[in-house]
């Protein structure tokens, strides 16, 4: 039987996720306007010392690799651009944010390194492909499974009684909660992410990264990160990667254009660099990957 619920009533329902972290908020609203500088959103991020810091944290990282010291959110943003900025602001925000939700059904540290992992896979797959402004796709992959946080907290006896029957195999869980609720985690996080402004293509690859297929304007961004998400849950199962290579829909290889030699390099490239990644979003998570 399905619930009566939709994925817009259950974002309307969560006002303590469907309003992005006030920081963030304000730079949204910035970049709502048609005409706004690049010293306003500077401005916007400054009135948040925590996030200040972190942000300078993640620019003068490896992560970016640009040389010489960047000491203001005004030289970040005119090195990064502003969408970029706006993105990891959300994304550290979120984190940051949401690691306290308090939910019996989940381990929110384990669920904000599972959903780094993803992003950084996303993002080396999409700098194989040669998409522009790859770091994109790690904020979509952190953000990927951001509606299962929405289920857990409005629907706890749904949310369990999927994850008893899934086992521990996160490939079930999509197939049972479009069986159980009518939807998917994904259609709650592209209503998540409408509510928070985020930019079209970080909406649209979470809504399609499970159906990357029936995605039109970003299909490539969703084909990136579908594979992403696959590659992510058969590494966490410990099955060989060659194994969800075996599994592409051939609309997905056609997409993102990779080989499968690429596709093993970037999974070399995540167990080697992954900890670093987490250190530097989470820097008191114990990365078990």
């Amino acid at each position: 039987m399905l619930v009566t619920e939709t994925p817009e009533t259950l974002v309307i329902g969560a006002p303590q996720l469907a309003s992005p972290p006030a920081a963030v908020a304000r730079i949204s609203t910035i970049l709502g306007r048609e005409n706004f500088t690049a010293g306003e959103v500077a401005e916007a991020i400054g009135q948040d010392p925590a996030l200040t810091a972190r942000l300078l944290k993640i620019v003068n990282s490896p992560y970016y690799g640009f040389s010489g010291r960047i000491d203001t959110i005004s030289r970040a943003v005119g090195l990064v651009g502003v969408d970029m900025l706006y993105s990891l602001a959300l994304t550290t925000s979120v984190i940051q944010g949401f690691r306290k939700i308090p939910t019996c059904l989940v381990n929110m540290t384990d669920f904000w390194l599972n959903s780094l992992y993803c992003g950084e896979i996303a993002r080396l797959l999409a700098k194989e492909a040669s998409v522009l402004h790859s770091e994109r796709l790690f904020v979509a992959g952190l953000l990927h499974r951001i509606g299962a946080l929405i289920i857990y907290i409005r629907l706890p006896d749904e949310a369990r009684e999927i994850l008893l029957a899934a086992a521990g195999d996160d490939r079930l869980i999509p197939g049972l909660e479009k069986d159980l609720l009518g939807f998917t985690y994904a259609e709650i996080g592209a209503e998540l992410a409408k509510a928070w402004k985020v930019p079209p293509a970080l909406r649209e690859s979470i809504r399609w990264h499970l159906d990357p297929e029936q995605a039109e304007d970003y299909r490539l961004e969703a084909s990136l990160l579908y594979l992403a998400n696959q590659l992510k849950t058969v590494s966490l199962l410990g099955f060989p990667v060659e194994e969800v290579l075996a599994a592409i829909p051939d609309e997905v290889t056609a997409a993102t254009r990779l080989e499968e030699s690429q596709i093993l390099s970037v999974m070399s490239d995540v167990a080697e660099k992954f900890s670093d990644t987490a250190a530097l979003f989470i820097p008191d998570a114990h990365v078990r990957h």
